[in-house]
């Protein structure tokens, strides 16, 4: 439910601040969307003894003095709401919205052991062309016997393990008898 409001914020965000300052005020809000990661910052902001109007100048109190004037606003809109708690959801959707603006796209290659670079920039180079964009891959460790590429914002997911291609040779196998 928080992903969808957090979309039609963005949205608006994204028209009142023009195509230009989408990145700009993409940092300022991280910025802010960081204090929710303290524990006392998050208590702070989802307590119902704290006012709207204090949650709301905490916020602008982050986002600093030289902050623009439409995101100043936009925190208004957002403490007035008590919508101040989805910060977070809009700067990932955000960050999403850039990629796709941008046409570039991160993923995740979990493995059992440590993948060289080499192939890593291979898997990105196929992955690239199968999808028509700009896809950049980390490698991360798993537990799982085989290798799992996840894109999430495209919804792409391939893995390939070693029960799976045995499994699939040997009904191969028993299908030619």
């Amino acid at each position: 439910m928080d992903m969808l409001i957090a979309k039609r914020y963005v949205k608006a965000l994204v028209e009142a601040v023009g195509d230009k300052k989408v990145s700009a005020a993409t940092k300022t809000l991280e910025k802010i969307s960081k204090a929710f990661e303290e524990e006392k910052f998050a208590q702070v902001m989802i307590s119902p003894e704290v006012k709207k109007s204090q949650k709301e100048e905490l916020v602008l109190a982050v986002a600093g003095q030289k902050c623009d004037r439409k995101i100043v606003n936009f925190i208004k809109v957002l403490g007035e709401h008590g919508r101040l708690g989805l910060i977070p959801e809009i700067v990932r959707q955000l960050q999403k919205e850039l990629q796709r603006r941008a046409n570039r796209y991160e993923g995740v290659v979990e493995s059992s052991v440590k993948l060289d670079k080499k192939l890593i920039s291979e898997l990105e180079s196929s992955l690239s062309k199968y999808v028509d964009a700009t896809v950049v891959l980390r490698s991360v460790k798993s537990k799982s016997d085989g290798i799992k590429v996840v894109i999430e914002d495209l919804g792409l997911e391939a893995s390939f393990s070693k029960e799976r291609i045995a499994s699939d040779m040997i009904n191969h196998i028993l299908k030619a008898l």
